[in-house]
Protein backbone atom coordinates (compact mmCIF):
# COMPACT_ATOMS: atom_id res chain seq x y z
CA UNK A 1 0.00 0.00 0.00
CA UNK A 2 2.82 2.22 0.73
CA UNK A 3 4.35 1.57 -2.38
CA UNK A 4 1.34 2.29 -4.54
CA UNK A 5 0.96 5.37 -2.62
CA UNK A 6 5.05 6.46 -3.20
CA UNK A 7 3.69 5.68 -7.08
CA UNK A 8 1.10 7.66 -7.26
CA UNK A 9 3.14 10.59 -5.67
CA UNK A 10 6.30 10.27 -7.84
CA UNK A 11 3.43 9.70 -11.28
CA UNK A 12 2.31 13.38 -9.91
CA UNK A 13 5.13 14.96 -9.47
CA UNK A 14 6.19 13.89 -12.94
CA UNK A 15 3.32 15.08 -14.02
CA UNK A 16 4.10 18.50 -12.50
CA UNK A 17 7.50 18.80 -14.11
CA UNK A 18 6.17 17.86 -17.63
CA UNK A 19 3.16 20.54 -17.45
CA UNK A 20 4.34 23.32 -14.91
CA UNK A 21 0.54 24.94 -14.21
CA UNK A 22 -1.39 22.01 -14.46
CA UNK A 23 -2.51 21.78 -11.15
CA UNK A 24 -2.04 25.13 -10.15
CA UNK A 25 -5.85 25.26 -9.23
CA UNK A 26 -5.97 22.15 -7.80
CA UNK A 27 -6.55 22.95 -3.91
CA UNK A 28 -8.90 25.57 -4.93
CA UNK A 29 -11.24 23.44 -7.54
CA UNK A 30 -11.66 21.25 -4.70
CA UNK A 31 -11.68 23.49 -1.93
CA UNK A 32 -15.02 24.61 -3.74
CA UNK A 33 -16.10 20.86 -4.89
CA UNK A 34 -15.96 19.50 -1.62
CA UNK A 35 -15.41 21.11 1.47
CA UNK A 36 -18.48 22.29 4.08
CA UNK A 37 -16.69 26.06 4.24
CA UNK A 38 -17.69 26.92 0.59
CA UNK A 39 -20.82 25.88 1.05
CA UNK A 40 -21.09 27.79 4.67
CA UNK A 41 -19.78 31.07 3.00
CA UNK A 42 -22.21 30.82 -0.30
CA UNK A 43 -24.83 30.62 2.46
CA UNK A 44 -23.70 33.21 3.99
CA UNK A 45 -23.46 35.94 1.24
CA UNK A 46 -26.86 35.03 0.18
CA UNK A 47 -28.48 35.30 3.74
CA UNK A 48 -26.72 38.82 4.05
CA UNK A 49 -28.31 39.69 0.47
CA UNK A 50 -31.46 38.79 1.56
CA UNK A 51 -31.31 41.35 4.74
CA UNK A 52 -29.92 44.37 2.69
CA UNK A 53 -32.29 43.36 -0.40
CA UNK A 54 -34.96 44.39 2.78
CA UNK A 55 -33.18 47.42 3.49
CA UNK A 56 -32.33 48.61 0.07
CA UNK A 57 -36.03 48.33 -0.97
CA UNK A 58 -37.02 50.47 2.60
CA UNK A 59 -34.42 53.10 1.55
CA UNK A 60 -35.09 55.20 -2.04
CA UNK A 61 -31.62 57.02 -1.57
CA UNK A 62 -30.00 53.41 -1.61
CA UNK A 63 -27.95 52.64 -4.62
CA UNK A 64 -25.15 49.97 -5.34
CA UNK A 65 -24.25 51.08 -8.48
CA UNK A 66 -21.30 53.72 -8.67
CA UNK A 67 -22.64 54.49 -12.22
CA UNK A 68 -25.75 55.31 -11.09
CA UNK A 69 -26.61 59.35 -10.56
CA UNK A 70 -29.73 61.68 -10.80
CA UNK A 71 -33.32 60.82 -9.56
CA UNK A 72 -33.29 57.40 -9.57
CA UNK A 73 -35.95 57.12 -6.19
CA UNK A 74 -38.86 56.28 -8.36
CA UNK A 75 -37.15 53.66 -10.56
CA UNK A 76 -38.34 49.90 -10.48
CA UNK A 77 -35.47 48.20 -8.20
CA UNK A 78 -33.30 45.64 -9.52
CA UNK A 79 -29.86 43.58 -8.09
CA UNK A 80 -27.63 42.91 -11.02
CA UNK A 81 -25.16 39.72 -10.43
CA UNK A 82 -22.34 37.90 -12.21
CA UNK A 83 -22.98 34.54 -13.24
CA UNK A 84 -19.47 32.37 -13.27
CA UNK A 85 -18.46 31.29 -9.52
CA UNK A 86 -21.40 33.95 -7.84
CA UNK A 87 -24.67 32.43 -8.91
CA UNK A 88 -23.22 29.25 -10.91
CA UNK A 89 -20.82 26.95 -9.58
CA UNK A 90 -18.20 26.62 -12.43
CA UNK A 91 -15.78 24.41 -11.07
CA UNK A 92 -16.55 21.65 -13.05
CA UNK A 93 -15.60 23.66 -15.72
CA UNK A 94 -12.07 24.32 -13.85
CA UNK A 95 -11.75 20.83 -13.14
CA UNK A 96 -11.85 20.30 -16.87
CA UNK A 97 -9.33 22.34 -17.70
CA UNK A 98 -7.22 20.49 -15.35
CA UNK A 99 -7.90 16.80 -16.42
CA UNK A 100 -7.97 17.59 -20.03
CA UNK A 101 -5.60 20.10 -20.55
CA UNK A 102 -2.81 22.28 -18.87
CA UNK A 103 -4.74 23.36 -16.23
CA UNK A 104 -5.58 27.09 -17.71
CA UNK A 105 -8.66 28.42 -19.48
CA UNK A 106 -8.98 26.58 -22.68
CA UNK A 107 -12.14 28.19 -25.01
CA UNK A 108 -12.56 24.48 -26.11
CA UNK A 109 -13.15 22.51 -23.23
CA UNK A 110 -14.77 25.64 -21.69
CA UNK A 111 -17.47 25.50 -24.69
CA UNK A 112 -18.08 21.81 -24.33
CA UNK A 113 -18.68 22.66 -20.39
CA UNK A 114 -21.30 25.30 -21.10
CA UNK A 115 -23.20 23.30 -23.72
CA UNK A 116 -23.60 20.31 -20.49
CA UNK A 117 -26.92 20.60 -18.80
CA UNK A 118 -25.12 20.33 -15.80
CA UNK A 119 -23.55 22.67 -13.23
CA UNK A 120 -25.37 23.59 -10.13
CA UNK A 121 -26.05 27.01 -8.62
CA UNK A 122 -23.64 28.21 -5.68
CA UNK A 123 -25.24 27.77 -2.58
CA UNK A 124 -27.81 29.77 -1.19
CA UNK A 125 -28.27 31.31 -4.73
CA UNK A 126 -31.32 30.09 -5.95
CA UNK A 127 -33.59 30.96 -2.50
CA UNK A 128 -32.11 34.82 -3.04
CA UNK A 129 -33.13 34.88 -6.29
CA UNK A 130 -36.52 33.35 -5.88
CA UNK A 131 -37.22 35.76 -3.03
CA UNK A 132 -35.80 38.53 -4.56
CA UNK A 133 -38.39 38.26 -7.85
CA UNK A 134 -41.33 37.46 -4.95
CA UNK A 135 -40.71 40.94 -3.37
CA UNK A 136 -40.92 42.64 -7.49
CA UNK A 137 -37.41 43.01 -7.98
CA UNK A 138 -35.73 42.53 -11.47
CA UNK A 139 -32.02 40.08 -11.80
CA UNK A 140 -29.88 40.87 -13.92
CA UNK A 141 -27.02 38.56 -14.75
CA UNK A 142 -24.23 40.75 -16.42
CA UNK A 143 -21.44 37.90 -17.04
CA UNK A 144 -18.29 38.23 -19.24
CA UNK A 145 -19.57 34.99 -21.34
CA UNK A 146 -19.31 36.23 -24.77
CA UNK A 147 -22.55 36.78 -27.28
CA UNK A 148 -21.49 33.69 -29.15
CA UNK A 149 -22.16 31.85 -25.88
CA UNK A 150 -25.72 33.28 -24.89
CA UNK A 151 -27.73 30.74 -26.29
CA UNK A 152 -26.06 28.57 -24.31
CA UNK A 153 -25.90 30.32 -21.09
CA UNK A 154 -29.77 31.06 -21.20
CA UNK A 155 -30.37 27.49 -21.72
CA UNK A 156 -27.77 26.38 -18.53
CA UNK A 157 -29.60 29.14 -16.67
CA UNK A 158 -33.16 27.87 -17.32
CA UNK A 159 -31.71 24.42 -16.46
CA UNK A 160 -30.91 25.32 -12.63
CA UNK A 161 -33.66 27.49 -12.23
CA UNK A 162 -32.47 30.98 -12.92
CA UNK A 163 -35.11 33.42 -15.52
CA UNK A 164 -33.85 34.83 -18.15
CA UNK A 165 -36.65 37.05 -19.00
CA UNK A 166 -37.23 39.88 -22.16
CA UNK A 167 -37.15 43.73 -20.71
CA UNK A 168 -38.95 46.08 -23.33
CA UNK A 169 -36.73 48.83 -21.74
CA UNK A 170 -34.43 50.90 -24.03
CA UNK A 171 -31.69 48.90 -25.48
CA UNK A 172 -31.66 45.90 -23.13
CA UNK A 173 -33.27 43.87 -24.25
CA UNK A 174 -33.49 40.66 -22.02
CA UNK A 175 -31.78 40.34 -18.63
CA UNK A 176 -28.62 38.18 -19.82
CA UNK A 177 -25.94 40.53 -20.64
CA UNK A 178 -23.07 39.68 -22.90
CA UNK A 179 -19.62 40.74 -23.49
CA UNK A 180 -20.10 42.12 -27.23
CA UNK A 181 -24.03 41.83 -27.18
CA UNK A 182 -24.09 45.32 -27.91
CA UNK A 183 -21.75 47.63 -29.31
CA UNK A 184 -19.71 49.27 -26.49
CA UNK A 185 -20.15 46.09 -24.17
CA UNK A 186 -16.47 45.15 -23.70
CA UNK A 187 -14.75 42.75 -20.13
CA UNK A 188 -15.34 45.81 -18.55
CA UNK A 189 -18.47 45.70 -17.06
CA UNK A 190 -18.96 49.43 -15.90
CA UNK A 191 -20.56 50.47 -19.57
CA UNK A 192 -23.82 47.56 -18.65
CA UNK A 193 -24.41 48.45 -15.20
CA UNK A 194 -24.38 52.36 -16.51
CA UNK A 195 -27.35 50.97 -18.47
CA UNK A 196 -29.36 48.82 -16.07
CA UNK A 197 -28.57 52.11 -13.65
CA UNK A 198 -30.09 54.27 -16.54
CA UNK A 199 -33.78 52.42 -15.82
CA UNK A 200 -33.54 50.98 -12.68
CA UNK A 201 -32.63 51.74 -9.50
CA UNK A 202 -29.97 48.71 -8.39
CA UNK A 203 -30.44 47.73 -4.48
CA UNK A 204 -27.58 45.11 -4.93
CA UNK A 205 -24.18 44.32 -6.71
CA UNK A 206 -23.43 40.76 -6.44
CA UNK A 207 -19.79 38.67 -7.71
CA UNK A 208 -16.39 37.10 -7.13
CA UNK A 209 -14.45 39.58 -9.03
CA UNK A 210 -13.49 43.42 -8.55
CA UNK A 211 -15.10 44.34 -12.11
CA UNK A 212 -18.12 43.12 -11.17
CA UNK A 213 -18.64 45.86 -8.43
CA UNK A 214 -16.26 48.95 -9.76
CA UNK A 215 -14.17 50.09 -13.20
CA UNK A 216 -10.42 49.63 -12.50
CA UNK A 217 -10.32 46.75 -11.74
CA UNK A 218 -7.21 45.55 -15.07
CA UNK A 219 -4.75 47.44 -12.62
CA UNK A 220 -1.75 46.28 -10.31
CA UNK A 221 -2.24 44.77 -7.43
CA UNK A 222 -1.76 48.34 -5.20
CA UNK A 223 -3.97 50.39 -7.28
CA UNK A 224 -6.85 47.42 -7.05
CA UNK A 225 -5.93 47.81 -2.88
CA UNK A 226 -6.57 51.65 -3.50
CA UNK A 227 -9.49 51.35 -5.42
CA UNK A 228 -11.04 49.16 -3.30
CA UNK A 229 -10.21 51.08 -0.11
CA UNK A 230 -12.33 53.75 -1.66
CA UNK A 231 -15.82 51.84 -0.86
CA UNK A 232 -15.10 50.14 2.17
CA UNK A 233 -18.69 50.58 3.56
CA UNK A 234 -20.30 48.97 0.32
CA UNK A 235 -18.68 45.56 0.85
CA UNK A 236 -21.54 43.17 2.73
CA UNK A 237 -23.90 46.17 2.78
CA UNK A 238 -24.33 46.83 -0.70
CA UNK A 239 -21.98 44.65 -2.43
CA UNK A 240 -21.99 40.95 -1.87
CA UNK A 241 -18.45 39.12 -2.78
CA UNK A 242 -18.06 35.61 -3.24
CA UNK A 243 -14.82 33.77 -2.85
CA UNK A 244 -13.10 32.72 -5.61
CA UNK A 245 -9.07 31.53 -5.66
CA UNK A 246 -9.00 29.86 -9.01
CA UNK A 247 -8.72 32.91 -11.31
CA UNK A 248 -10.07 36.47 -11.80
CA UNK A 249 -8.60 40.06 -12.55
CA UNK A 250 -6.86 39.51 -9.19
CA UNK A 251 -4.81 36.60 -11.06
CA UNK A 252 -3.92 38.58 -13.39
CA UNK A 253 -3.14 41.80 -11.88
CA UNK A 254 -0.25 39.90 -10.46
CA UNK A 255 1.57 39.56 -14.34
CA UNK A 256 0.06 43.30 -15.44
CA UNK A 257 -2.34 41.29 -17.86
CA UNK A 258 0.53 40.37 -20.01
CA UNK A 259 -0.84 37.55 -22.67
CA UNK A 260 1.50 34.83 -23.31
CA UNK A 261 3.16 33.65 -20.64
CA UNK A 262 3.69 30.14 -20.43
CA UNK A 263 3.04 27.95 -17.55
CA UNK A 264 6.64 28.20 -16.11
CA UNK A 265 6.45 32.02 -16.41
CA UNK A 266 3.06 32.15 -14.50
CA UNK A 267 4.13 29.93 -11.78
CA UNK A 268 7.36 31.66 -11.01
CA UNK A 269 5.81 35.41 -10.99
CA UNK A 270 3.27 33.22 -8.76
CA UNK A 271 6.25 32.19 -6.21
CA UNK A 272 7.90 35.66 -6.18
CA UNK A 273 4.55 37.67 -5.22
CA UNK A 274 4.24 35.17 -2.24
CA UNK A 275 4.70 36.97 1.59
CA UNK A 276 6.64 35.49 3.77
CA UNK A 277 5.38 37.68 6.80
Amino acid sequence: MRFIGLLAAATCAMALAQSPGQYATLNGVLWQQTSEEYQALGLQAFSTARIMLDRALKDKKWTAAAEQTGNFKKLPPAVIFDADDTLVDSSGGQARFILDGNGRYDPRIWREWIDLPGGRPTPGALDFVQYARGRGVAIFYVTNRDASEEAETRKQLAALGFPVVEVKTGEIGDTLLTVNEKPGWTTDKSVRRKLLAQHYRILLLGGDDLNDFMPGARSSVEERRKLAAQYQGWWGRKWIVLPNPNYGSWENSLWNFKSGLSGQEVLDIKVRALRRE
